[in-house]
């Protein structure tokens, strides 16, 4: 039997490819699904042993009971709600869309705000929007947990070899070895196969050149085609053509957008342009930063309430002054604001730093800590190791004036001897945990590498980032790494 040419074979096995490409999607927003329903489940269970069972006490019962009140969790409504929230903002959509926490909180909030409507009305607005914010950061938070969770079992699925796509670079030999040692490839759903070489005269390590395309799709089975480096219009086209009538899916992989910037595809009169927006300036972005700030300094601020009394009682008991400590920090901009921490030092601290300069643990004017300051108070020492002096700058975040993630506010007198291009740490607000503090604390003596560290995380930020900096901070707090 006369064999069937290329183009007809191609067309044969684009049905097939198609089917798994369905069968891949499918299987992926199944999973999604299955996590979502089971965190809100294991959460609604959680919750009601907290509140009405008592697993830790009567405290933290009437705090699970004012966050999530009993008749709110209904199974049915409950689920349909976060879900249908989380489906407006496009959370289970392929690519990074699932793991994006921002859009993760956002769908929690849509949804909620459908459980939480009908109690305006019953329990008065101020009641039911402290409940809604807190109830917010609670789920929201679970659903980001949840999603890592799949995020290290789809993980360990690729180890394994299951259900991923097999894909084919196409580009220039140096282009395509690039593509394929990014993450994007190399920590997803994809095989890599290999890559063709568009080059004159194709690399050793090529599977073919670019006319060899249709007999390595067949050969290999390809189901995924990523175009990496620069093509000229006809080529491109013939490629796109070709790769569609196989039913492999084709994405496009340019160099343009490697530098920290997010891609936008915007259409002006039928010809697509991409926009190149670096994350930290644009404005939905801060807007999600700040509600997230908003919603957990509020959360903080009311279930550490308790502590607040008891340390700030404390501290006036301990020695005499007042308990808050206001100082002068420079933050955003170069705007002036004041901040708040309980008091760790003798009253007259201020007066008295000339007694301590020669003890600087940084060695560098810019930075300074002295590592057993005379002024401290036995208390003070406490706070300090355990970071609970730095409690009330929540109040400073609900306020604006700070964020709970960011560079870490200097003195004015540290900023006047800044150089130039270390003024970049004022691009941000300033946080009450940051880059510095869970990459090392007071260990990374170098201003350099303070800026270093902090100017990375600006250039690169995304809410994910502040979760995950947020979860560092806690065992740093706890193991007390670098405190003085």
């Amino acid at each position: 039997m006369q064999e069937l040419p290329f183009p007809l074979r191609l067309q044969r096995r684009a049905g097939p490819t198609l089917r798994a490409h369905v069968a891949r999607e499918a299987f992926r927003i199944l999973g999604l699904l299955t996590g979502d329903v089971a965190a809100v489940l294991c959460l609604k269970a959680l919750v009601r042993g907290v509140r009405d069972a008592r697993w830790f006490g009567v405290g933290a019962g009437e705090i699970a009971g004012t966050v999530l009140p009993p008749g709110l969790l209904f199974p049915f409504e409950f689920l349909a709600a976060v879900i249908t929230g989380l489906l407006i903002v496009g959370a289970y959509r392929p690519g990074d869309m699932r793991r994006d926490a921002a859009r993760l909180f956002a769908g929690t909030a849509l949804g909620l705000a459908l459980i939480f409507w009908g109690r305006i009305w019953t329990a008065g607005w101020e009641y039911s929007a402290v409940s809604y914010l807190l109830a917010v950061g609670v789920v929201g938070s679970v659903i980001v947990l949840e999603r890592s969770a799949i995020d290290a079992m789809v993980r360990r699925h690729r180890a394994v070899g299951v259900r991923l796509a097999r894909v084919l670079v196409v580009g220039p030999a140096d282009d395509a070895r690039w593509a394929m040692r990014q993450m994007a490839l190399r920590d997803s759903s994809y095989a890599l196969i290999g890559y063709l070489d568009t080059g004159p005269h194709p690399e050793w390590d090529a599977l073919g050149e670019i006319s060899d395309l249709a007999r390595v799709i067949e050969r290999h089975r390809i189901e995924t085609v990523i175009l990496s480096g620069a093509f000229d219009r006809d080529t491109a086209a013939g490629l796109i053509n070709l790769v569609d009538s196989a039913g492999c899916e084709a994405l496009s992989m340019p160099h343009a957008v490697s530098a920290g910037f997010v891609p936008r595809v915007v259409w002006y009169r039928g010809v697509p342009l991409v926009r190149l927006t670096r994350p930290d300036l644009r404005a939905s972005q801060l807007a999600v930063k700040r509600a997230f700030d908003v919603i957990a300094a509020l959360a903080g601020l009311v279930v550490l309430s308790p502590l607040y009394l008891v340390i700030a009682a404390t501290v006036r008991v301990s020695s005499p002054g007042p308990a808050i400590f206001r100082q002068v920090r420079v933050g955003r901009g170069g705007r002036q604001f004041s901040i708040y921490k309980f008091r760790s030092m003798t009253r007259d601290a201020e007066s008295r730093r000339g007694e301590v300069e020669l003890q600087n643990v940084y060695g560098d004017e810019r930075l300074f800590k002295a590592a057993h300051d005379p002024r401290m108070t036995k208390l003070g020492a406490i706070l300090r190791r355990t970071s609970l002096d730095e409690l009330p700058q929540l109040w400073n975040v609900l306020r604006g004036d700070m964020s709970l993630v960011g560079p870490r506010p200097p003195l004015p007198t540290e900023v006047a001897r800044y150089e130039e291009h270390q003024y970049a740490r004022f691009e941000m607000k300033p946080g009450l945990t940051g880059p510095w503090q869970v990459g090392g604390r007071n260990t990374i003596t170098r201003f350099e590498d303070v800026i270093r560290l902090e100017t990375d995380y600006m250039r690169h930020w995304h809410l994910g980032k502040d979760l995950a900096i947020l979860l560092r901070t806690l065992p740093v707090v706890m193991k007390m790494d670098g405190a003085h």
